[in-house]
């Protein structure tokens, strides 16, 4: 069975995400150089902003942690404790580097959607979009808070299952269930849906739970391992650069004629270009010959650099997302 989860921008630890691709675009925004390597952690009141940077920005990073929550839907007050620490002078050679590590990143596409990702991502993805979008324009759903979180699940030849978390502050349950089913049916082409299977979500997000910018990412749901969290890191380095990267790759190959494929690029420290590539389609064969040498080079990074791009690519999942530089 393929599972698949996607998260509304006040769910807790996409929050924390979100959070910290703001901060990493405010400082590439004062400083197009700098390199960030910082986590967002926390919630019920308190948030705690750590990790290195490299920088000559300068500006009041609390500030715009209260910014970036409240653009987001969080409305509880929140107090950032700020543990940010200047790259020693030792340690910059390093920093600068796309890693200091070896990385290896991965990247899929299949043709089984429009936006080329497993059909259940893509549905799920749809569903938190739609559900969004009435929290943020119908004022009959102000009930509807900022933290959801969508769950398809889905088996050869069966419609597909969709649980549904929504904080739904004081509306009661049974009217939640009915208006959200109502809203959805004709959309999701005879899914069974689940709304809060465990009773009532009245209030969630940061303001009732905790969260994290490090948690693992399921970009492309259970076809795929979970993998490391990229959010907080600058696009200049292996893991988010490399990530972007291997999603075009695998694009490249369905463009091909690949039902599916999956690219995997490790990269070496000091190294722009991957010290290994390997890619295979949907029946195991290798076609990473059908890859060119700089598909994977870290300095095609610079052609994509826009402001915001990092919180837009954070959003709703960095693949799948008409606009972004690596689904075109």
């Amino acid at each position: 069975m393929r599972t698949a989860t996607c998260r509304l921008p006040g769910q807790p630890d996409h929050a924390c995400e979100l959070i910290a691709e703001a901060l990493v675009d405010e400082y590439l925004r004062r400083d197009p150089a700098s390199r960030i390597r910082l986590t967002v952690t926390g919630g019920r009141g308190l948030l705690f902003v750590a990790g290195d940077v490299l920088s000559s920005a300068d500006f009041d990073v609390s500030a715009c942690v209260k910014r970036a929550a409240g653009s987001l839907g969080v409305a509880d007050e929140l107090e950032p404790f700020i543990s940010l620490e200047p790259v020693t002078p030792e340690r910059v050679a390093s920093a600068r580097l796309a890693c200091d590590a070896p990385v290896t990143v991965t990247g899929y596409a299949t043709n089984e959607t429009p936006e080329q990702l497993p059909a259940t991502a893509a549905l799920a993805r749809q569903i938190a979009k739609r559900l969004n979008d009435k929290r943020l324009r119908d004022p009959d759903w102000f009930w509807l808070g900022p933290d959801a979180e969508i769950t398809v699940m889905a088996d050869v030849g069966r419609p597909p299952y969709v649980i549904i978390r929504i904080e739904h502050g004081n509306e009661p349950l049974s009217d939640v269930r009915r208006r959200t089913v109502s809203e959805l049916d004709p959309f999701v082409g005879g899914a069974k849906l689940d709304i809060n299977p465990t009773g009532v979500c009245e209030r969630r997000g940061l303001a009732a739970a905790t969260g994290s910018s490090d948690a693992t990412i399921s970009p492309y749901g259970s076809l795929v391992p979970h993998m490391p969290s990229i959010a907080g890191r600058d696009p200049f380095s292996a893991e988010k650069a490399g990530t972007w990267l291997a999603r075009a790759a695998a694009r490249k190959l369905v463009k091909h004629g690949a039902r599916a494929a999956l690219v995997q690029a490790s990269y070496l420290p000091g190294e722009m270009r991957p010290a290994q590539v390997r890619a295979k389609d949907e029946r195991g064969r290798d076609c990473a010959s059908l890859l060119g040498a700089d598909d994977l080079h870290l300095e095609r990074m610079k052609e994509w650099l826009r402001p915001g791009l990092n919180f837009d690519a954070a959003m709703w999942g960095f693949s799948g997302e008409a606009g972004m530089p690596w689904e075109e």
